[in-house]
């Protein structure tokens, strides 16, 4: 399962940074849809199928399923070499994903990711070492590695200006996701000794790599030389967004105070979002004196966890309200409405259960029979489907109607804000029925551009045909015959694509 704990990673350092202003607010998702009460399961376990999942990794809102699969050798999965690949489950199908000839799969989780168009980044490895493969429509290729300034490779090659420890060899590339303009965030590294300079995280467009500076905390710069990182490191993987945003979190070992070793009792773990030109801006701690982040979402949200120096902790939220302590949990999954599944306590010897926490409530999820918490909940998507127990579960229950043929939607033009890097464009709806409609009024973006996304989303349909389409609920609580009400469209679409869409127009009580 897709674990919150941290991820070793090879550590990067790089020379001291410029410290910027917390971000001015962190967006919220508009009208955000409840958390389901009831739920329908789906056994991800095809009858008959001699492929099942030994983890799950993510799924997109098509509720395409990446995860870490086996054979199956009886009544057991049989997970050794070549028996172990990813695999994409997807209407009841498990399907392979080829392994490039010469490559060998890497079973580390966090190195995978699914976008909404089902193509699926990850990292294979070889005797020439490991490298980013990307599955478009399910036939793998291989990504060059990326040009780190200074790197050098071959026989003897030491590119590290502080040479201690073993040396790393040969040049390895690895992934961490994938988002929904194809963008991948990854990182290389290049023969040095480990703490050298020649190892770099980058964003790749498709065409160049975009290098991601490490966040150094205020307490931090000018304590030690750049060569030595200004003393921090990144404990886990990073993780970004559909508008490139990248979080990191930050672990410093030798300076401080406030947060510094020994007190507390383990290096300060500090979280940081990197925007696409370079700037950098630390998240409030608050009373939480180190917390780590996992997830940034496209509306800037950012889930996390904390220790206690024990082997304790428990997980964090945060929004443009600041830091939320959720207390003790774990195995905790974001989606883009400001969702948050998780398990309600670190271990079911301690009476855990599946929880979804949104607007500042938490709210219990009462399982389907036969359906089992064990090792927690995964892969959140907008639509409030998660993945526990080896089943997909489906918020249940009555649907709201279709009322687009009474409505009229108008478009204004799109507009490039420049401060947000965002396209705007305002919607008008018009009630041209000689009824009222009850709210609440949705407007569903179907079509909708799969490398653009829509910010500050109130979920995703599931009810009615396409699924997986991002929706926003409008100001109106109704809409009497002839009255209008407006909303505004946010797009992130760093890939500078065409947007198009349809609407659909859903309205009263009910799923979306």
């Amino acid at each position: 399962m897709v674990h919150i704990v941290p991820v070793p990673k090879v550590v990067r350092r790089n020379g001291a940074g410029k410290l910027l202003r917390l971000l001015a607010a962190l967006s919220v998702a508009t009208g955000a849809a409840r958390a389901a009460t009831t739920y329908q399961a789906t056994n991800l376990q095809p009858p008959g199928s001699l492929v099942g999942f030994a983890n799950i990794i993510g799924m997109n809102n098509k509720a395409q399923v990446l995860g870490d699969a086996c054979n199956i050798l009886g009544a057991f999965l049989y997970c050794y070499g070549a028996n172990r690949f990813p695999a994409v489950w997807s209407n009841g199908v498990i399907t392979p994903l080829p392994i490039p000839t010469g490559y060998s799969y890497i079973a580390q989780l966090s190195s995978y990711g699914i976008n909404e168009s089902g193509t699926v980044v990850g990292t294979v490895t070889a005797a020439a070492g490991s490298k980013v493969v990307l599955w478009s429509n399910g036939v793998p290729q291989i990504l060059p590695d990326a040009p780190v300034p200074g790197a050098c490779s071959g026989a003897g090659c030491i590119c590290s200006p502080v040479p201690f420890g073993n040396p790393i060899r040969p040049v390895n590339s690895a992934s961490y996701g994938i988002n929904a303009a194809g963008h991948i965030l990854g990182s290389t590294t290049y023969p040095s000794y480990q703490g050298g300079g020649c190892s770099e995280t980058w964003v790749y467009n498709g065409t160049s790599f975009r290098a991601v500076p490490l966040a150094i905390p205020h307490q931090c710069i000018g304590i030690l030389p750049p060569a030595y990182g200004g003393g921090v490191g990144e404990p886990t993987v990073p993780t970004f967004n559909d508008a490139d945003q990248v979080l990191e979190t930050i672990q410093n070992y030798f300076c401080g105070p406030p947060y510094a070793y020994p007190n507390p009792p383990v290096p300060s773990q500090d979280p940081a979002i990197v925007q696409p030109g370079g700037s950098y801006s630390f998240l409030p701690l608050g009373s939480v004196a180190a917390a780590g982040g996992s997830a940034l979402n496209s509306a800037g949200q950012v889930m996390g966890y904390y220790t206690n120096g024990g082997g304790t902790g428990g997980l964090v939220f945060w929004d443009q309200n600041g830091i939320h302590d959720l207390g003790a949990g774990g195995y905790a999954s974001l989606n883009n409405a400001g969702q948050m599944v998780y398990l309600t306590r670190s271990c079911l010897a301690c009476g855990g259960g599946i929880a979804i926490w949104q607007n500042g409530v938490s709210t219990p999820v009462q399982l389907p029979s036969g359906v089992s918490a064990a090792y927690g909940p995964a892969a959140l998507n907008d639509a409030g489907q998660f993945i526990a127990g080896g089943y997909l579960l489906s918020p249940a229950g009555p649907c709201a109607p279709d009322v687009s043929s009474q409505i009229l939607v108008t478009r204004g033009g799109f507009r490039y804000d420049r401060a947000t890097q965002r396209f705007v464009q305002t919607v008008t709806l018009t009630n041209t029925s000689l009824s009222p409609v009850a709210g609440p009024l949705s407007v569903a973006l179907d079509g909708l551009t799969p490398a653009a996304t829509l910010s500050g989303i109130a979920g995703a349909t599931l009810c009615g045909a396409p699924a997986g389409s991002p929706f926003l609920n409008t100001p109106a609580a109704s809409l009497a015959p002839g009255a209008s009400t407006s909303l505004t469209l946010d797009f992130i679409d760093t890939a500078q694509t065409p947007i198009t869409y349809t609407t659909r127009i859903i309205a009263g009580s009910g799923g979306r």
